[in-house]
């Protein structure tokens, strides 16, 4: 009974915890203006990015409000942390200098511990000993010898957690969490090879050295969740060939709330990573009537309020961006600086691309639209919306020749917001009314530009 009331106390304490959470600091001979701050508030919804100018005293301040353990990310030019704990009701301060970034920084105030454990946890396991880089050498070796350097090094790591004083029992079993998350993340990258095929699941999860952990603990932790996302897509990937054929997203879905085991994998957890999943079904493929049935599904046996209420706007935005909806307006300058307005192209079929020079697949796909443009030069109007900087735009419209209109956004415009942007390419058909003409545009790579030569014909052929 005494267990049963201490693990409910934890739960209550994490999952209904509320406070401001404060970060404040001062940065001596500063290079640069602003710091940049990413706040995870959960792993469904979107990151928060705020970029903070310094006063005349090259201070800073930040403050939000928490209702449980959150992510953040802390950039000052090109040095900063990536993805530290913090909690509700925290007051950090820190001060350090962006000559000697690691060895200057100093924080202070309440919750400062945690950002203490942190930098001491780099040198010991990051600086000292460069564990990615062991861990890349041994997994060439055996799969026994290579798994118990990875239990090793997590019960090293987590005993030094443990002996790191004044930690909160939150921010501890968060932490935890996580490097048993990390750790054995490496464990199923290792067994998705093709010599592991064989594997079953079952053994696949005996391989794994997960102790126990507290539903919540277990959803909010990045790691854990992580290891558990790629866990559940080994186990997709290996059902879909026993059964020779892809499942469909109900199939894995299904196979997600299978799994669901009381001490390794919650109900919280699995509805995390369900979430997660609807969220890229809906930005692969628009809102559809099988995804609309899915996170109908989902919104009645959720009882993850903030899930349900992203999920929920997903869905709406979705809506706005479906065959037959009004395109979204948008003015920018082309490369002449010559202001364009989607307006001015009613009546015309017109083509939206979104890319940047540092897109892999963007310029990829770019080959494949010569042909495309050439065939429809004269009935659709072609417009490239670049995400770069200035300079890498117009110095990549040079280099890769590319024809048509081409504008861009800068960091201040909110079309690639309207656009519902999240990654790129990312392509648009819009018909002579001004309306979205189809769901999801073909990638130009498809058939090596067929698929989209059909689709744009279709369009065309409507009245």
């Amino acid at each position: 009974m005494i267990r049963f009331l201490a693990l409910f106390f934890f739960l209550s304490s994490t999952t209904f915890a509320q406070g401001l959470f404060k970060l404040s600091g001062e940065i001596q001979n500063p290079t640069e203006r602003k710091v940049l701050i990413t706040l995870y508030r959960d792993w469904v919804g979107e990151e928060e990015e705020y970029e903070i100018k310094l006063n005349d005293k090259n201070q800073f301040s930040f403050s939000t409000n928490l209702n449980h353990i959150a992510y953040i990310d802390f950039y000052y030019a090109d040095q900063g942390f990536h993805y530290w704990i913090i909690e509700p009701n925290d007051e950090i301060s820190m001060k350090f200098s962006p000559k000697n970034f690691w060895k200057s920084l100093l924080f202070t105030g309440k919750g400062s511990e945690k950002w203490q454990y942190y930098t001491l946890q780099r040198e010991n396991f990051e600086v000292k000993n460069d564990f990615e880089k062991e861990a890349d050498l041994l997994s060439k070796a055996p799969q026994e010898q290579y798994f118990d350097f990875l239990d090793n090094e997590q019960a090293t790591q987590l005993d030094f957690l443990e002996k790191t004083p004044n930690l909160s029992y939150i921010f501890k079993q968060s932490r935890k969490a996580d490097i048993i998350g990390s750790l054995q993340n490496y464990k199923v990258n290792f067994l998705s090879g093709d010599k592991y095929n064989n594997w079953t699941e079952e053994r696949v999860k005996n391989s794994l050295k997960i102790e126990e952990l507290a539903d919540s603990v277990q959803a909010n932790s990045l790691e854990y969740g992580n290891m558990y996302l790629n866990l559940m897509d080994l186990f997709v990937a290996k059902s879909a060939v026993r059964k020779r054929k892809n499942l469909t997203e109900t199939e894995e879905l299904n196979l997600i709330k299978s799994s669901y085991n009381r001490v390794l994998f919650s109900f919280q957890l699995i509805e995390r990573i369900t979430a997660f999943k609807l969220k890229n079904m809906i930005e692969a493929e628009n809102i559809t009537p099988k995804i609309q049935t899915l996170v109908d599904n989902f919104l009645e046996t959720s009882s993850n309020r903030d899930y349900k209420n992203y999920l929920t706007t997903k869905v709406s935005f979705s809506k706005t961006l479906s065959q037959g909806s009004p395109a979204k307006p948008f003015k920018l300058k082309d490369i002449d600086g010559k202001e364009v307005s989607l307006k001015d192209f009613l009546g015309k079929t017109v083509y939206l691309d979104f890319w940047a020079s540092w897109c892999g697949p963007c310029i990829y796909d770019m080959k494949f639209m010569e042909t495309v443009k050439a065939k429809f030069q004269d009935e659709v109007i072609f417009i490239q919306i670049s995400l770069d900087n200035e300079a890498e735009w117009r110095e990549a419209v040079k280099m890769y020749d590319i024809k048509g209109i081409n504008l861009r956004v800068d960091d201040n415009n909110t079309v690639s917001k309207s656009y519902g942007i999240t990654g790129i390419p990312a392509y648009y058909l819009i018909d002579k009314k001004g309306n979205f003409a189809v769901s999801q545009v073909s990638d130009p790579s498809n058939g090596e530009g067929q698929e989209l030569i059909r689709q744009i014909e279709e369009v065309l052929q409507r009245k």
